[in-house]
């Protein structure tokens, strides 16, 4: 690989990178899990208002940015040395020893719209003065938000490729692993009903109607190298297959190369012409009035994409032999070729076996989906600790997130919920914080505490906030 093709490479992948930190991974955070009479957290279990005593309460414009991925901004970017000792200049080297042999970015997000929510509560009947009947309490709810979620993930051999070239793995069978993307932006209306089955148990259901906006999904990006030193040849095998549902237009050449990308602006992102449907199931236990368990799988659903599909796919094998210039010595030979000539040759033969397919044809995506478990014990009257799991799965990964908080309530008008969370093996500080006045709540949470300290090393930077009316609950007894 000379140079320029390495600069090429490289100022590509700089460019991806870039643009997939940009999209950013937004999620309400897990320091909220357990925060006093915050309800974002309805995020994760759409009952998890029970374990707070709230019967109504609306949300109102909230939003949360965080980034998570398995390696570190410092990885990939240093401060340069002597001449560039005043730049910031791509360490491949390193960023390729930090790699694990599946690593991902997260880029998802978020912004809630409005939710509302109340508890229609139990009634009471005397009969004879001396009967009371009580019925169960319900919870009825309802909200809009507008989201992107999805991850890209990627194997590290695709850096070992990019950083070494082909020749530790000439005599190898090499292959990069398929990169896979699958990100959507979706628009969400959701409707929710939620049940006290007993003095001790709630059972609740959010059902959403999802109107897909932009799609993007790699199920197949690969490329594998299969040298033969005593045939003096390599295999190249590529496969591609590409979707895209949105604004962006594919223009092949001659060859069926892809030749342009065009963006342009959006006319309809959140359409009806992509539907979509979702599920969210939650329950809240109260094993004794000082434990609290729950459990949650959200977000349980697809979205048929067939609205500006367009569907790129590649399945080829080349046998590259080197090229040939034993034509090329003699000038006055009858079967001279002019060096020019045979790779014009070899281009054009590489340029017919690397042709791309492009069709329209509508596909369905499933939604990254969560799974959550939580316990909370209360120590005092205004405080307990809590304690969580998530496990994330995106088609193409998966991640386990552990989070232990300490949540204080003052005089009902502050609450902070100071958490650790564990995720991928690191350890990240986070903090979530709620100020309210009267019904009036206004709300936040930052995540990576350590990572805004030192930006070059942060892993999941985030900050959520909100504002919500909330109202105490008034059960009977």
């Amino acid at each position: 690989m000379n140079n320029t093709t390495l600069h090429f490479m490289r100022g590509r992948l700089s460019f991806v990178l870039l643009f997939v930190i940009s999209w950013s991974y937004s999620q309400i955070s897990y320091s909220t899990y357990h925060q006093k009479n915050n309800t974002s957290k309805l995020h994760f279990n759409p009952v998890l208002f029970v374990a707070d005593s709230i019967t109504k309460h609306i949300d109102i414009q909230s939003f949360a940015l965080e980034t998570n991925l398995n390696f570190r901004y410092s990885d990939l970017i240093q401060k340069g040395t002597g001449n560039l000792a005043d730049s910031l200049v791509l360490d491949f080297n390193r960023f390729r020893k930090a790699l694990e042999n599946k690593n991902y970015l997260d880029i998802s997000g978020e912004v809630l719209l409005v939710q509302f929510g109340f508890v229609r509560t139990a009634n009471q009947y005397k009969i004879d003065k001396k009967i009371d009947t009580k019925s169960s309490s319900s919870y009825y709810g309802f909200g809009v938000r507008q989201r992107a979620k999805g991850g890209i993930s990627f194997d590290r051999n695709y850096i070992e490729l990019l950083t070494q070239g082909n020749g530790p793995f000439y005599d190898q069978n090499f292959s990069t692993g398929h990169a896979r993307i699958n990100s959507s932006v979706y628009s969400e209306l959701s409707a929710t009903y939620a049940r006290e089955i007993n003095n001790k148990l709630w059972l609740g259901l959010r059902l959403k109607y999802l109107l897909g906006g932009f799609n993007i999904t790699t199920n197949k990006l690969s490329l594998s190298l299969n040298g033969n030193e005593l045939d003096n040849e390599v295999v190249i095998g590529a496969q591609a297959d590409i979707r895209v549902s949105g604004p962006i237009e594919f223009t092949l050449d001659a060859y069926d190369l892809v030749d342009e990308i065009s963006v342009d602006p959006p006319n309809q992102i959140f359409s009806t012409d992509n539907p979509g449907c979702a599920v969210d199931l939650g329950l809240v236990y109260t094993v004794t009035p000082k434990l609290v368990l729950s459990a949650a799988v959200t977000d349980i659903g697809q979205i048929r994409w067939k609205n500006d599909v367009k569907q790129l796919t590649l399945d080829t094998t080349y046998r590259y032999t080197g090229t040939d210039f034993s034509d090329s010595i003699d000038d006055q030979a009858d079967n001279y070729k002019s060096p020019e000539d045979v790779l014009d040759e070899l281009k054009e033969d590489i340029k017919n076996e690397f042709s791309f397919q492009l069709t329209d044809d509508s596909y369905t995506e499933k939604l990254p989906y969560t799974i959550s478990m939580g316990a909370e014990f209360r120590l005092l009257k205004n405080l307990d600790f809590g304690a969580m799991y998530a496990h994330y799965s995106a088609p193409y990964y998966k991640r386990d997130t552990y989070a232990f908080s300490a949540n204080l309530g003052i005089r009902n008008a502050l609450s902070l919920s100071p958490t650790m969370m564990i995720v991928g093996g690191d350890t990240v500080w986070a903090c979530a914080a709620a100020f309210r006045f009267g019904p009036l709540q206004f709300h936040m949470a930052i995540n990576d505490f350590g990572g805004i300290v030192t930006p070059a090393d942060a892993q999941g930077i985030g900050i959520q906030m909100g504002m919500s009316y909330v109202f105490p609950f008034s059960s009977i007894k």
